[in-house]
């Protein structure tokens, strides 16, 4: 596995990073762009996608605003953070990471809304997204749901909500409980191998990670409602489940699985929000089923054919 680290800028944010086996891209095949959720960081994916991909194919991790090695602009506000502003910051980033390229977007959790909002946007470079744990509204339960309401209440409780990251970051311990209270069978994640080295992965980052970014962030995303944008998605979708999420709650992926045209939803049992760590072969298995099938809709003799048809009538 050979990777790439580098920045991409979208509306003042520089955005981090990794390009991942470049040199088995194929322009046969359409990227894989996978984004992590909050307080991870662009190196959550490096040991949580299936071996087949990243070992055997060219992809990359794109990473959320406010999450170090990643900057916010000094400006950052919470005002600024709603739904229109999150598809106008990520659509840009992604246009230019891949150019024209299409590509499919595999986000968990934040990620999993980005993914979901940028379809509903039918942005350029998107032909099908897997929401993991992915939400349509930002009301959360859980100990990221009490994160989000405490900087939900503004200005006062910013020192509070600094504090808490803070206090993650100094315990090893206490990041550790903090990522396993995500999970529904913590056995089975304190158990898998991905946990251990998912934290170790992103520890480096996480220690950095600046809680003045991360407030306007979290207080814009409990606000966050895009239910009823759900039925303009026409692309290729999958919704991945689990039946005991602890953060975001089952009726959220109900109404995903209804409001959205043609979504495959796929239910982990017995599985909190971690189903890569509480079950992996399942998780890796469904994975790979949902991005074969999205590929295999994929025609780039098509993209060449409107291509070479607009230059034609432009010339005339």
């Amino acid at each position: 596995m050979k990777v790439r680290e580098g920045f991409v800028k979208s509306q003042g944010h520089q955005l981090a990073y990794l390009a991942v086996n470049e040199e088995l891209a194929s322009d046969e095949q359409p990227s894989i762009v996978f984004i992590h959720g909050v307080l991870a960081s662009v190196n959550f994916w490096l040991d949580c996608v299936p071996d087949s991909i990243k070992d055997n194919r060219a992809w990359y991790s794109l990473s959320l605003p406010a999450h170090h090695p990643s900057q916010v602009p000094a400006d950052f506000a919470p005002d600024q953070v709603n739904e229109q502003w999150f598809y106008e910051l990520m659509n840009g980033a992604l246009k230019e990471l891949l150019g024209d390229k299409k590509a499919i977007i595999v986000g968990h959790s934040t990620g999993g809304f980005s993914a979901l909002n940028l379809a509903i946007h039918q942005a350029p470079n998107v032909l099908g997204i897997v929401s993991v744990a992915g939400f349509h509204s930002g009301h959360w339960t859980g100990v990221e749901g009490l994160l989000v309401k405490l900087a939900g209440l503004g200005k006062w409780a910013k020192s509070l909500f600094a504090s808490n990251i803070k206090l993650a970051q100094k315990s090893d311990f206490i990041q550790r409980t903090f990522a396993s209270l995500l999970s529904h069978n913590r056995k089975a994640y304190r158990l898998s191998p991905v946990s251990q080295r998912m934290i170790e992965n992103i520890q480096p980052n996480t220690r950095q990670q600046d809680p003045a970014a991360l407030f306007p962030l979290f207080n814009g995303i409990g606000p966050l409602e895009i239910a009823d944008q759900l039925n303009q998605i026409n692309m290729p979708c999958y919704i991945f489940a689990g039946s005991h999420d602890p953060v975001v709650p089952a009726e959220q992926s109900l109404v995903l699985a209804g409001n959205i045209r043609n979504a495959k939803t796929v239910v982990f049992h017995n599985v909190g929000h971690m189903p890569f760590m509480e079950d992996t072969d399942a998780y890796n298995i469904a994975l790979e089923k949902a991005l074969s099938d999205i590929e295999a809709q994929y025609n780039p003799s098509n993209e060449l054919n409107i291509k070479e048809e607009a230059y034609e009538l432009s010339a005339v």
